[in-house]
């Protein structure tokens, strides 16, 4: 798979950018985000759409991105001809594909086989396009535990609240009720798939602290990361989505009485005031391989903007 880096995906902040705006794509180019994610679905008029095309396949050809990771947001049946987009912009600088609207694993089959086709055609290896499906309706979340297991491209499942929101006829509100569920089911079915969880943007962009508030609520029910609709985002989701100082001491002194002072006559035992057991310790060693996986891939960002990284997974 055309991952740039090398270990774990670090999906905490997807950037999505209109695909027929060039003066955006440009800027992209420079954003913090982890993963950019050119848009030719929702943000594309449908006047659009081929300029849109030219102009994303335009700025992959030039590689002004380099080795960031970089997705495209194609459009599905519904909204549009996911085949033309996959033709246009496929390349050996794409690094994967966001499908939006997935209800069931067959939509993800028919992709995967369009990528398939596509990786032929341009004498790419098998497999070397990613895929994130995104997941925005009632019957679409009924069928998450299908979709995760759908096929062997995928590293991600995302949630989109809005689209979700207006067939499920739920408001928004105060604790976000109505949203609790389908984030769960989320985070769920990704982690026992061993693939990404990815949350809904938060659309107030100006309300930093709403913001926060509910990036918060999805890292504790589990999720990995989630799309920014501003650059201006894209730094409390890292905030919230890197464990702090404080969970990798944590985790580290778990890990350290858990292996020094474990009885093995007991699954559990209390230290220095702290209750240690199997799943702590398991907790633990998750912290500990994020927060190492995050510093690995801010390293090698830090060495691509000094020019000095050529790798690629």
């Amino acid at each position: 798979m055309a991952k740039p880096y090398q270990g774990d995906w670090v999906l905490r902040s997807l950037l999505f950018v209109p695909g027929h705006v060039e003066e955006m794509l440009q800027k992209a180019a420079v954003s913090q985000a982890d993963c950019i994610v050119l848009d030719l679905e929702d943000a594309v008029p449908e006047d659009n759409k081929t300029n849109g095309r030219r102009l994303v396949r335009e700025v992959l050809n030039s590689e002004r991105y380099g080795n960031r990771t970089v997705f495209v947001r194609i459009n599905s049946r519904q909204s549009g001809d996911p085949s033309a987009d996959i033709h246009a912009v496929a390349s050996k600088n794409l690094h994967g594909i966001v499908y939006p609207q997935v209800e069931s694993g067959e939509d993800i089959t028919e992709i995967d086989q369009m990528l398939s086709a596509r990786e032929h055609d341009l004498g790419l290896p098998d497999g070397y396009f990613a895929l994130i499906a995104l997941i925005e309706s009632p019957r679409g979340i009924l069928n998450a535990q299908e979709i995760a297991g759908s096929s062997q491209r995928l590293v991600g499942l995302m949630f989109g609240c809005e689209d979700y929101l207006a067939e499920l006829q739920g408001r928004h509100c105060e604790h976000e009720i109505a949203l609790h569920t389908p984030r769960s089911i989320i985070a769920t079915v990704t982690r026992a798939a061993g693939i990404e969880p990815i949350d809904t943007p938060y659309v107030r962009v100006h309300d930093l602290e709403g913001l926060k508030s509910f990036a918060e609520a999805g890292r504790n029910l589990g999720m990995g990361g989630m799309l920014a609709v501003s650059p201006r985002q894209i730094p409390v989701i890292h905030e919230i989505y890197t464990p702090s100082h404080e969970e990798v001491t944590e985790a580290r002194e778990v890990i350290a009485k858990f292996t020094s002072e474990a009885d093995p006559s007991r699954g559990v035992f209390i230290s220095g005031g702290r209750f240690i057991s199997p799943p702590t310790y398991r907790a633990a060693v998750k912290t500990i391989k994020r927060f190492q996986a995050i510093k690995n891939f801010e390293d090698y960002n830090k060495n691509l903007s000094s020019g000095k990284t050529t790798e690629r997974e």
